[in-house]
Protein backbone atom coordinates (compact mmCIF):
# COMPACT_ATOMS: atom_id res chain seq x y z
CA UNK A 1 0.00 0.00 0.00
CA UNK A 2 1.54 3.28 -1.12
CA UNK A 3 1.64 6.14 1.34
CA UNK A 4 -0.50 9.15 0.29
CA UNK A 5 1.29 12.45 -0.09
CA UNK A 6 1.52 14.85 2.82
CA UNK A 7 -1.04 17.18 1.22
CA UNK A 8 -3.48 14.29 0.73
CA UNK A 9 -3.10 13.25 4.37
CA UNK A 10 -3.47 16.85 5.53
CA UNK A 11 -6.63 17.20 3.44
CA UNK A 12 -8.06 14.02 4.97
CA UNK A 13 -7.35 15.23 8.50
CA UNK A 14 -8.58 18.77 7.86
CA UNK A 15 -11.90 17.57 6.38
CA UNK A 16 -12.47 15.43 9.48
CA UNK A 17 -11.99 18.35 11.89
CA UNK A 18 -14.67 20.53 13.44
CA UNK A 19 -12.77 23.80 13.67
CA UNK A 20 -15.53 25.54 15.58
CA UNK A 21 -15.02 23.13 18.49
CA UNK A 22 -11.24 23.00 18.16
CA UNK A 23 -10.83 26.74 18.63
CA UNK A 24 -13.85 27.80 20.69
CA UNK A 25 -13.84 25.17 23.47
CA UNK A 26 -10.29 25.91 24.73
CA UNK A 27 -10.91 29.66 24.61
CA UNK A 28 -14.18 29.31 26.53
CA UNK A 29 -12.44 27.09 29.10
CA UNK A 30 -9.63 29.66 29.47
CA UNK A 31 -12.11 32.50 29.99
CA UNK A 32 -14.07 30.50 32.59
CA UNK A 33 -10.93 29.48 34.51
CA UNK A 34 -9.65 33.06 34.42
CA UNK A 35 -12.93 34.35 35.83
CA UNK A 36 -12.89 31.74 38.60
CA UNK A 37 -9.31 32.69 39.52
CA UNK A 38 -9.97 36.43 39.45
CA UNK A 39 -13.08 36.02 41.62
CA UNK A 40 -11.09 33.92 44.13
CA UNK A 41 -13.30 30.83 43.77
CA UNK A 42 -10.89 28.62 41.83
CA UNK A 43 -9.98 25.83 44.28
CA UNK A 44 -6.82 24.42 42.66
CA UNK A 45 -3.31 25.75 43.14
CA UNK A 46 -0.26 25.27 40.93
CA UNK A 47 1.14 22.30 42.86
CA UNK A 48 -2.10 20.33 42.90
CA UNK A 49 -2.47 20.90 39.16
CA UNK A 50 1.14 19.83 38.45
CA UNK A 51 0.79 16.65 40.53
CA UNK A 52 -2.53 15.82 38.90
CA UNK A 53 -1.00 16.29 35.43
CA UNK A 54 1.70 13.75 36.30
CA UNK A 55 -0.88 11.17 37.37
CA UNK A 56 -3.12 11.88 34.36
CA UNK A 57 -0.36 11.51 31.76
CA UNK A 58 1.08 8.42 33.46
CA UNK A 59 -2.39 6.90 33.77
CA UNK A 60 -3.28 7.49 30.13
CA UNK A 61 0.11 6.07 29.11
CA UNK A 62 -0.58 2.87 31.02
CA UNK A 63 -4.15 2.63 29.75
CA UNK A 64 -3.07 3.11 26.12
CA UNK A 65 -0.35 0.51 26.64
CA UNK A 66 -2.95 -1.88 28.10
CA UNK A 67 -5.16 -1.34 25.08
CA UNK A 68 -2.19 -2.11 22.81
CA UNK A 69 -1.33 -5.28 24.74
CA UNK A 70 -4.95 -6.42 24.67
CA UNK A 71 -5.74 -5.59 21.03
CA UNK A 72 -2.30 -5.64 19.36
CA UNK A 73 -3.28 -2.50 17.42
CA UNK A 74 -0.11 -0.46 16.78
CA UNK A 75 -2.10 2.77 16.92
CA UNK A 76 -2.27 2.33 20.70
CA UNK A 77 1.47 1.76 20.94
CA UNK A 78 1.86 5.09 19.13
CA UNK A 79 -0.71 6.62 21.52
CA UNK A 80 1.33 5.30 24.46
CA UNK A 81 4.39 7.05 23.03
CA UNK A 82 2.41 10.29 22.67
CA UNK A 83 1.29 10.18 26.30
CA UNK A 84 4.81 9.29 27.47
CA UNK A 85 6.22 12.32 25.65
CA UNK A 86 3.63 14.49 27.42
CA UNK A 87 4.53 12.78 30.71
CA UNK A 88 8.22 13.63 30.24
CA UNK A 89 7.21 17.20 29.41
CA UNK A 90 5.27 17.32 32.66
CA UNK A 91 8.22 16.09 34.75
CA UNK A 92 10.27 19.03 33.40
CA UNK A 93 13.74 17.48 33.56
CA UNK A 94 16.48 19.99 32.67
CA UNK A 95 16.91 20.37 28.93
CA UNK A 96 13.82 18.31 28.11
CA UNK A 97 11.92 20.89 26.07
CA UNK A 98 13.85 20.24 22.86
CA UNK A 99 13.59 16.48 23.39
CA UNK A 100 9.85 16.67 23.96
CA UNK A 101 9.25 18.63 20.77
CA UNK A 102 11.58 16.30 18.89
CA UNK A 103 9.59 13.36 20.30
CA UNK A 104 6.31 14.91 19.14
CA UNK A 105 7.73 15.56 15.67
CA UNK A 106 9.00 11.97 15.52
CA UNK A 107 5.57 10.63 16.46
CA UNK A 108 3.88 12.77 13.82
CA UNK A 109 6.47 11.64 11.27
CA UNK A 110 5.72 8.00 12.16
CA UNK A 111 2.00 8.69 11.72
CA UNK A 112 2.75 10.21 8.31
CA UNK A 113 5.02 7.37 7.14
CA UNK A 114 2.83 4.56 8.53
CA UNK A 115 -0.39 6.02 7.18
CA UNK A 116 -1.93 2.57 6.72
CA UNK A 117 -1.84 2.04 10.50
CA UNK A 118 -3.65 5.31 11.16
CA UNK A 119 -5.97 5.70 8.16
CA UNK A 120 -8.98 4.19 9.91
CA UNK A 121 -8.54 6.51 12.87
CA UNK A 122 -7.89 9.66 10.84
CA UNK A 123 -11.33 9.31 9.23
CA UNK A 124 -12.93 9.66 12.68
CA UNK A 125 -14.34 13.16 13.09
CA UNK A 126 -14.44 12.69 16.86
CA UNK A 127 -10.78 11.68 17.17
CA UNK A 128 -9.47 14.43 14.90
CA UNK A 129 -11.60 17.09 16.60
CA UNK A 130 -10.66 15.95 20.10
CA UNK A 131 -6.95 15.81 19.25
CA UNK A 132 -7.18 19.25 17.65
CA UNK A 133 -8.96 20.61 20.71
CA UNK A 134 -6.44 19.01 23.05
CA UNK A 135 -3.44 20.33 21.15
CA UNK A 136 -4.94 23.82 20.82
CA UNK A 137 -5.60 23.80 24.58
CA UNK A 138 -2.01 22.71 25.11
CA UNK A 139 -0.86 25.48 22.73
CA UNK A 140 -2.75 28.05 24.82
CA UNK A 141 -1.10 26.65 27.95
CA UNK A 142 2.39 26.94 26.45
CA UNK A 143 1.78 30.49 25.22
CA UNK A 144 0.40 31.41 28.64
CA UNK A 145 3.52 29.94 30.26
CA UNK A 146 5.71 31.94 27.86
CA UNK A 147 3.75 35.07 28.87
CA UNK A 148 2.49 35.86 25.36
CA UNK A 149 -0.70 37.21 26.94
CA UNK A 150 0.90 39.66 29.38
CA UNK A 151 -0.93 42.54 27.68
CA UNK A 152 -4.21 41.17 29.14
CA UNK A 153 -5.22 43.09 32.29
CA UNK A 154 -4.46 41.22 35.54
CA UNK A 155 -2.48 38.54 33.67
CA UNK A 156 0.08 38.40 36.49
CA UNK A 157 -2.65 37.24 38.86
CA UNK A 158 -3.95 34.32 36.85
CA UNK A 159 -1.25 33.21 34.40
CA UNK A 160 0.35 30.42 36.50
CA UNK A 161 -2.84 28.62 37.50
CA UNK A 162 -4.41 29.20 34.08
CA UNK A 163 -1.36 27.69 32.37
CA UNK A 164 -1.35 24.62 34.62
CA UNK A 165 -5.12 24.20 34.29
CA UNK A 166 -5.06 24.40 30.50
CA UNK A 167 -2.13 22.00 30.38
CA UNK A 168 -4.05 19.50 32.52
CA UNK A 169 -7.18 19.88 30.40
CA UNK A 170 -5.11 19.44 27.23
CA UNK A 171 -3.63 16.22 28.63
CA UNK A 172 -7.07 14.91 29.57
CA UNK A 173 -8.58 15.71 26.16
CA UNK A 174 -5.62 14.21 24.24
CA UNK A 175 -5.56 11.16 26.53
CA UNK A 176 -9.29 10.53 26.15
CA UNK A 177 -9.11 11.00 22.39
CA UNK A 178 -6.29 8.46 22.09
CA UNK A 179 -7.60 5.95 24.63
CA UNK A 180 -11.15 5.84 23.28
CA UNK A 181 -10.22 6.09 19.58
CA UNK A 182 -12.11 3.77 17.29
CA UNK A 183 -11.18 2.72 13.79
CA UNK A 184 -13.67 3.98 11.21
CA UNK A 185 -14.27 1.88 8.11
CA UNK A 186 -13.36 3.45 4.79
CA UNK A 187 -16.16 4.87 2.66
CA UNK A 188 -15.23 2.73 -0.35
CA UNK A 189 -16.00 -0.57 1.40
Amino acid sequence: MENPSFSQQLKLVSTSANYWLIFSVPLIMAICITQLILNHIYPLDKYVLEDTSLFVTAGFSLLCLSRFIYGKDKFFLWATGMMLVLFVREIHPPGSSAGVYLGLLTLFYIAYKKHHLFAGYIRSNTLVTMLGTGFFTYFLAVTTDQRFWKFVPAEKIFHTRLEESLELLGHIIIGCALLFAARKASADR
